[in-house]
């Protein structure tokens, strides 16, 4: 019997099991369980729907990926005004996203300021997120600059948020010596822009259009992320998208560390069953295909012709040609210890076809080296099996896959406010500098409504 179930082992704990600073599951969560954050929540954070997305997007990426926990300070009680939570009192909803309320903070924790006021006292590092427009940043608390509010773009929220809790995982983990002592952001409007980002031509139009009738393929780590985005965004109660949700997958342990609108009730449940019932509640039109994406997928007349792919799987990728969609953004994520902050992301059709970006060979199925930690696991478990299956598995977390569905869907708004997209995006979260891409003219658009 296996002794080793890869679908209950925290993907982001693996990385140390992965990198070998460990021998064994038990130590991974152990380590990672040293690892806590306080967020302080400051004077005028729920006054704009990016300031909610920020801070619901920080909790609930933090809680999945720093399991000492996650201490909620200050002002709790507005009620929040994002779809997906509309009229739930905060203090209520950062519980249910895995946040502890606290009246007497801990000392010398790390620290987020979300909203104005004065860094934590006693903190061993404090970040404050702003957002403006399409503009996202991290940077000291206590440092001048912060980004003031002019225009409300909860996209810009949610990558603020993912930004920040990505900066604190790179501290606790002293794998960047800078994290968390720098101004990072980055502009939606142009994410090709380094140093620029915050010149005013990259701050982006007022939001006016917002995408409807979608198609979401693949309902994990991407597929969900994509899903909180636009449960961010402020579209009127009467005018929710209609989306298709298309998966074959059942909610498993590993899930509840990566995919962000499932909890431990979900188990075993189908994702596109569980993600019905959280969209449908707040309105939200969904229409289910319970069958895998692949060559036979044809579009029938009234079906959405816009679609967010993620999928981690080059056969259906390269599967995207024939499907017919008008426009599709796809996102892929690094799998390894050393590269899971790292994010591509595709526009199609583009310059090249997607079985071009994916040759065939690509798609054949490297062999799992075992490292000595693995190696060891196996002999004092006579389960090889089980642990081969175990360390071919993907490190993931959803800080990555949050700040990969703020990108991706500002390719969907981008090009309804006049502005171009991407044929491709590279972007490297650890490193945010380092993102290179290759503009191209808008050539589709996916059906939108105007907002009032």
């Amino acid at each position: 019997m296996t002794q080793f179930d890869a679908d209950a082992m925290h993907r982001l704990a693996k990385l140390a099991l992965d990198a070998g600073e460990v021998a064994t599951p038990e130590a991974a969560l152990a380590l990672f369980q040293q690892y806590r954050l306080r967020i302080h929540l400051g004077e005028g954070w729920a006054n704009t729907l990016a300031g909610q997305a920020c801070v619901l997007t920080a909790v609930s990426t933090a809680s999945r990926a720093l399991l000492g926990g996650v201490e909620v300070t200050g002002d709790l009680t507005p009620v929040i005004q994002v779809p997906l939570f509309a009229g739930r009192p905060a203090a209520d909803v950062v519980a249910a996203l895995g946040g502890t309320v606290m009246a007497a903070p801990t000392a010398r924790l790390p620290s987020l300021l979300i909203g104005d006021g004065a860094p934590p006292e006693g903190a061993t590092l404090a970040l404050r997120p702003s957002w403006d427009g399409w503009w996202a940043q991290v940077a000291p608390a206590d440092s001048a600059g912060h980004l003031t509010v002019g225009d409300d773009n909860p996209l810009a929220g949610v990558c603020a948020g993912a930004l920040a809790v990505s900066e604190v995982f790179s501290h606790v983990r002293g794998d960047s010596p800078e994290a968390g002592y720098r101004r990072i952001g980055v502009s939606l409007w142009n994410p090709l822009a380094i140093e620029d980002w915050h010149a005013p031509e990259n701050r982006g139009p007022a939001l006016a259009y917002l995408p409807t009738d979608l198609w979401l393929i693949g309902l994990g780590h991407l597929g969900q992320a994509y899903a909180w985005g636009l449960a961010m965004l402020p579209y009127p109660a009467q005018r929710r998208p209609r989306l298709v949700l298309q998966d074959v997958d059942r909610v498993t342990e590993s899930n509840l560390s990566t995919c962000m609108l499932v909890g431990a009730d979900d188990f075993k449940g189908r994702k596109t069953r569980v993600m019905t019932r959280r969209l449908e509640a707040i309105g939200f039109e969904i229409d289910l295909v319970e069958r895998r994406f692949g060559a036979q997928h044809r579009l029938q007349p009234g079906e959405p012709t816009a679609a967010l792919f993620g999928v981690d799987n080059v056969a259906a990728r390269r599967d995207l040609d024939t499907a017919a969609f008008a426009l599709v953004v796809e996102v892929g994520l690094g799998s390894g210890y050393r590269d899971f902050r790292n994010l591509r992301l595709h526009t199609l059709p583009g310059p090249r076809p997607a079985t071009e970006l994916w040759p065939a060979q690509a798609a054949s199925q490297s062999s799992t080296e075992l490292n000595t930690a693995y190696q060891q696991l196996a002999r004092d478990s006579g389960d090889l099996c089980g642990v081969t299956i175990l360390a071919s598995k993907a490190v993931a977390t959803p800080f990555v896959g949050a700040f990969a569905a703020g990108l991706a869907l500002a390719e969907l708004v981008r090009p309804l406010h006049g502005g171009g997209v991407h044929a491709s995006l590279d972007c490297p979260l650890r490193s945010l500098t380092h993102r290179l891409g290759e503009p191209t003219p808008a050539n589709a658009h996916c059906a939108f409504i105007a907002l009032p």
